[in-house]
């Protein structure tokens, strides 16, 4: 069913959106770190996706405005003057004629009609666009955290395997350790180097995409906890209709507007005229003119005909994204039912516990209550396990961002 926004209620959100060449000032707390309680305002002020909507917008309104005067067209004033000369006399002739062409068969109506719609349709694409720029930051941001936490993480894999590295090199000198055990003890050093360096590429990575959402000179940091949104807890069910959804019904009731004014537009438009004239014989002439333009054969048939397949375009496209929701819906579920799953598997006592087991590998080596090959290889055991910790837990958060977006509930907040 298609819903209608009210006259007032969209003026007052046409009102809050920027105007043309005017950047909008973001939030005072909009700091160089994002938090999850300013995450959403920060974006929202700075979003150009958001601006480039919101002028669609306000060119809806324009083209509803210039439908608005009651006439067609503008009245039309003429006059001659003219002079008549003979052997005997000279006369002056003059007239004066005032001519409006007028609609009879309900134009003006189906045109607001149209435009309306078109209004409607694109109030609610600010509001698909809204929720997507949303949606898109929370991923962002949650892909920053958990880039932070891996790179903390490589940063404490790369000191665990130095120090087993210098322990093992130290024991090989002192001939209590192969020359091999201390190149494989090496070589893993360099491997989590390597590892930390690309931990940090991919968090300069992270924040560059948080700094095209919020725009600046630096790149911001996020800063919060990885945790998934509260609101998507329970859902399983949509809440309200998607607004891409509401927009393509509008769009479709245009399109349906648009060829029954078509279908109008093919009745004349009559001319009434009104005229005054001062003829040869000095008598004066008051008189009414009415005028009717001749249809040529088919008028408007091609744009009748085009318009009512964009209609039917619009018609199918509508009942595409309507599955495409739905299935998308269903997706969202089951990966969110997943994600949650896996999540759980990683408790914080499994974690903690392989947190300290990795950083108490030097001192087992050390004191010789572990072989060097067998440190390492639990050294990388451990670092995968925390690695897919963090992986369960940003995939957790995607999906709950997700699950939120398709469900039609709002992003904008954090509690359910």
């Amino acid at each position: 069913m298609r819903t209608r926004l009210p006259a007032a209620a969209l003026g007052l959100l046409a009102m809050l959106q920027a105007r043309p060449g005017v950047a909008a000032e973001p939030p005072a707390d909009c700091g160089p770190a994002l938090t999850r309680a300013s995450l959403v305002r920060c974006v929202l002020a700075q979003s150009l996706v958001l601006r480039e909507a919101a002028a669609s917008q306000r060119a809806a309104e324009g083209r509803l405005e210039a439908v608005r005067p009651v006439l067609p067209s503008n009245p039309t004033l003429s006059g001659t003057v003219a002079s008549r000369a003979s052997a005997a006399e000279q006369r002056l002739n003059w007239s004066v004629g005032l001519a409006q062409e007028l609609e009879v068969g309900g134009q003006r109506g189906l045109r607001l009609d149209v435009g309306g719609g078109e209004l409607r349709a694109q109030a609610r694409w600010l509001a698909s666009a809204r929720a997507s720029v949303v949606a898109e930051a929370w991923v962002a941001w949650f892909g920053a955290l958990a880039a932070n936490e891996r790179l903390a993480l490589a940063v404490k894999l790369e000191a665990a395997t130095q120090d087993v590295a210098a322990t093992v090199r130290a024991m090989a000198a002192g001939g209590l350790s192969s020359d091999l055990d201390a190149d494989v003890a090496d070589a893993a050093a360099l491997r989590a180097s390597q590892g930390r360096l690309r931990a940090q590429e991919a968090r300069s990575a992270a924040q560059g995409r948080l700094r095209r959402l919020v725009g600046g000179a630096v790149a911001p940091t996020a800063s919060g906890e990885l945790e998934p949104l509260a609101q998507a807890a329970g859902l399983g069910a949509p809440g309200v209709e998607r607004p891409e959804l509401l927009a393509l019904e509008e769009t479709q009731a245009a399109q349906r507007g648009r060829v029954a004014l078509l279908q109008r537009t093919r009745v004349p438009n009559p001319t009434v005229s009104l005229f005054a004239q001062n003829d040869g014989f000095d008598e004066r002439v008051l008189g009414v003119g009415l005028s009717l333009p001749i249809p040529v054969a088919r008028p408007l048939a091609g744009e009748v005909a085009e318009a009512g397949a964009l209609a039917d375009r619009a018609e199918a496209e509508t009942e595409r994204v309507r599955r495409e929701l739905q299935v998308e819906l269903e997706v969202a579920l089951a990966q969110y039912a997943a994600a949650a799953q896996a999540r759980a598997l990683f408790t914080p006592e499994r974690v903690a516990r392989a947190t300290a087991r990795l950083e108490s590998l030097a001192a087992q080596v050390k004191a010789a209550r572990l072989p060097v090959r067998d440190a390492l290889v639990a050294q990388q055991v451990l670092m995968d396990q925390l690695e897919a910790g963090i992986d369960a837990r940003e995939a957790l958060c995607v999906a709950s961002v997700r699950l939120t977006r398709a469900a039609g509930r709002s992003l904008e907040g954090d509690a359910p």
